[in-house]
This record gives structure tokens, sequence and C-alpha cells, in this order.
């Protein structure tokens, strides 16, 4: 497998996905029993950052980080926060980069993920980006030396994101290809939520979900984030976990040049940078940090 120059920079292996300790901390018994019995998630909501890397500094960090907790957490969300971002804006500045997208989703009980949803994250800057049945396309792969190819997740509290085992991701990729081609039909989609475009990922979930479960999975441990592969040639076949035995928060980061994600926001006519939190069941808030 040919390693892109920022994969290589990350790992210097082959490796679709790694997980790395960010806090040893939290990989105690007693500090893992403290986390989730300490926080709860009140209700759903995310919240987003993009602009240069935060501070941990409680009094830098965006107002409407402080009003997402107070709406959504039953505590204080910075003492298992703090640690992972000191972390990442190390990471990813030894790799030449000051930027990211954040969003932390709290998430409720849920039986959605009860059956695993595979698939392989896109290109975030790509044009072409579309979804689980997007494909990459010779425009796509024009990008792919221009940013970034690897993102960061972890998880804050509940179950972590499931990977395929290295040895079989290349294999997982293959049947994820044929199961999107094989579902994959030519239709006009009449509207933003096609009925066509829901009714073919439907089907390309349930083949991955019982072709894939064979190869097994595999998960970070407390106080480890996953640093792995995007894009539909080589990114790293994951999925959510089951989500039913409780509340969750799952922290998402994509690290970029500031054009890039300064160009990103701007197609919604957001400045740069900027923050903002959404729950269904609370009015929509969105302020610069």
């Amino acid at each position: 497998m040919i390693l892109s120059r920022k994969m290589r920079a990350y790992s210097g292996t082959s490796l679709d996905f790694e997980f790395l300790t960010y806090d040893s901390k939290q990989q105690l018994p007693a500090a893992a029993s403290a986390i989730e019995g300490g926080i709860s998630v009140q209700r759903e909501a995310y919240w987003s950052y993009c602009g240069s890397v935060l501070s941990t500094d409680p009094d830098d960090f965006p107002a409407s980080l402080y009003e997402w907790q107070t709406a959504t957490l039953s505590g204080s969300i910075l003492p298992i926060l703090s640690p992972l971002l000191n972390f990442v804006n190390d990471f990813i500045s030894e790799r030449g980069l000051d930027n990211y997208w954040i969003t932390l989703r709290a998430t409720t009980a849920t039986y959605e993920y009860d059956k695993t949803r595979w698939h392989t994250d896109d290109m975030f800057f790509s044009a072409g980006s579309g979804g689980l049945l997007s494909r990459v396309s010779a425009t796509n792969k024009r990008h792919l030396d221009l940013q970034t190819d690897w993102k960061i997740c972890a998880t804050l509290l509940g179950p972590s994101t499931l990977f395929i085992p290295s040895r079989h991701q290349p294999h997982a990729r293959k049947i994820q290809f044929a199961a999107k081609k094989k579902n994959s039909k030519d239709h006009l989609c009449t509207s933003i939520r096609c009925a066509g475009c829901a009714t073919a990922a439907d089907a390309v979930r349930d083949d991955l979900a019982a072709n894939l479960s064979v190869f097994g999975s595999e998960q970070a441990k407390k106080g480890e984030c996953a640093v792995f592969r995007i894009g539909q040639e080589s990114g790293a076949v994951h999925s959510e976990p089951q989500m039913s035995c409780g509340g969750r928060i799952f922290v998402n980061i994509v690290p970029g040049k500031r054009e890039e994600l300064c160009s990103l926001v701007s197609k919604w006519g957001m400045d740069f940078p900027r923050s903002w939190w959404i729950s269904p069941s609370v009015s929509h808030l969105s302020t610069k940090p």
C-alpha cells in the first residue's frame, strides 16, 4: 500500500488506523469509573468549532461550548476534554498544522446502531465528497496531496468507534465498493432527502453488516484516540458502536490548513473562526468565538 506524505508523517507504518494514548490516567479502573459516574448526557446536541487550535485555559474556550455544556450535560466536560485537546494540539502541530474542525456530539441511549454501519469517511475538503454512495473520482484525486488525508476521533463517554482489524481493511474496502456498485441505481434525485438514495444506502448498510461481521472489530480503550485514514480508496472502514446502554460523547477532529477551513465555512456564509451548537430540543444558537 502506497502511503501519502501526510500519513507517512503521521505514523511511518502501513496501518489504516492506529490507537494512541492521550491520557494514561483514564486507563486506571478507578479513573474510568469516576468518569462514567461523574457526567451524563441529558439531551442530544452537538457543538462545533472551526478555527485555530484551542487553548485549554477555561477562560479561553468559546462561550458556545459552555452554553452547549449547560444545555446538554450534567456536569463539566473540561476534565475529560482538556487532556485530549492538549494531545491533539501537539500532534497536529508536529505535522505542520494549527487549525481544525472539531465536533463534540452528545447522544442519549438508542437502539439505532444495534446493526453496524460500516463505512469509510470522505475526503473532508474535496468538492466531490458526497456521503455513503460516493466514490473517488479523478477530480477528487487532484486534492489528495493538497489536504490532510487523516482525521482523529475519540469517545469521552460511552463505547468507542468500531474498526475492522487492519489486516482485513483492504478486503473490507473491496466488499464496500462491490456493495455500493450493486445497490447504486441511476435515478433522478427529486429532493435533498432523496428516497432513492436512502433506499440504496440502507441496502449497502445491510450488505456490509452481514458480510463484514466475520472480520471482527477493534476499539480504542479509555484515554485513547483513533487516528485514521479517510477517503474512499484507502480510508479505514469503521462503524458507530452499539449505544443502547447509555449516553455517549464523541469527538471528531479534522485537521487542516487555515485556507482550507476558511474556504469551507465560507460556503455556508459563516465567518472564520466560528463556533456553534445545535440541539433538536433547544433553540438553535450560533456564536463566534
